[in-house]
């Protein structure tokens, strides 16, 4: 790749976004950020050559891709600008602050030379991929129901004042949930579901199902005490898969298989080793050495892309239009 940058030295970008990127062989040269004092020292840390306070101040020759890790409404903003400059761009989830805003940015980017990519890390993640091998391998049938839970501790306000809470969570769990769930069970639609005020933050549920008899759940919500995550998948032999937190995927035989009738309990299929982890196990890494590939050439069809999350952003439209509730406060 030729000279990347990254706009947005917060937590994320400066601790998670940039060392993914630079592991997965993109050349970031240059960083932005309001904060230039900030940005100037995670310039040294990771020896990127300049740092600077404001796109205005670029010269953009000989750049090619820019990464994004902003606030949900700056992102839009800068994907807008990135686009209109022709860069390849990879956008942190969420690209947009609500539905109207992602089909503007999706309309945008139709005239973009490459299209660009959103950083939806848990497609990528290891376990997941174990997951989808073991189906994939056709031991286990194919998959006619999805569950994804995603839970954390926040949101419990609004992230920015615009915003509502519900729009809050799906842009901090929701779409990841709603994503993972899709990609897992395409072409489900039918969308209900409900929110559920609890003590402290809240507790979504949005179900789909198709015409075939497939279904899918996703459960977010901010009512936890730590972060939780949970794909579990029910199979046409009827066998389980279940993927805990991203570090074991255990396997729970259906009754029709004469092999387990000595032990129908759990069988483990994979456990991530004490010795990995980090960015790879979470699929930044990966995901980030695809956008590397798809900006030099390689078309990379498991990228998350604008249009691919047009569904998420209309699940959840559907979900808050169901239940009186809207994007924006």
């Amino acid at each position: 790749m030729h000279k990347a940058l990254l706009i947005g030295c917060g937590d994320h970008g400066a601790n998670t976004l940039l060392p993914a990127a630079l592991a997965a062989g993109i050349r970031v040269t240059a960083l932005v950020d309001a904060d230039i004092e900030a940005a100037a020292l995670v310039a040294d840390k990771y020896a990127i050559p300049r740092a600077f306070p404001d796109v205005a101040k670029l010269d953009l020759t000989g750049y090619e891709a820019v990464l994004l890790a902003l606030p949900v409404g700056e992102q839009a903003r800068f994907a807008r600008w990135a686009l209109e400059n022709k860069l390849a761009t990879f956008i942190e989830k969420p690209p947009a602050p609500d539905l109207a805003g992602l089909r503007e940015l999706i309309d945008l980017a139709a005239a973009a030379s490459v299209p660009p990519a959103v950083g939806m890390n848990f497609r990528w993640a290891q376990g997941v991929l174990e997951l989808e091998a073991a189906i994939a391998s056709g031991e286990y049938g194919q998959i006619t129901y999805t569950r994804v839970e995603h839970f954390a501790r926040k949101p419990i306000a609004p992230f920015t004042p615009g915003d509502t809470l519900e729009a809050s969570l799906f842009h901090a769990h929701g779409i990841h949930a709603i994503d993972l769930a899709r990609f897992l069970t395409p072409g489900t639609d039918r969308i209900s579901g409900q929110m559920i005020e609890v003590e402290r933050g809240l507790h979504c549920v949005l179900t789909g199902e198709d015409g075939a008899g497939r279904r899918l759940e996703a459960h977010f919500g901010s009512n936890a005490a730590s972060f939780q995550h949970q794909v579990r998948v029910v199979t046409t032999t009827g066998d389980m898969l279940v993927l805990d937190d991203l570090t074991e995927l255990r396997h729970r035989p259906g009754g029709a298989d004469q092999h387990v009738k000595q032990y129908p309990g759990d069988r483990v299929l994979w456990r991530r080793g004490s010795i990995k982890g980090g960015h790879g196990a979470a699929g930044y890494e990966p995901e980030l050495a695809a956008f590397n590939a798809l900006v030099e050439g390689h078309d990379q069809p498991r990228l998350a892309t604008l249009e691919s999350l047009l569904p998420a952003y209309e699940a959840y439209d559907t979900l808050l239009t169901l239940r009186g509730l809207t994007w924006t406060a």
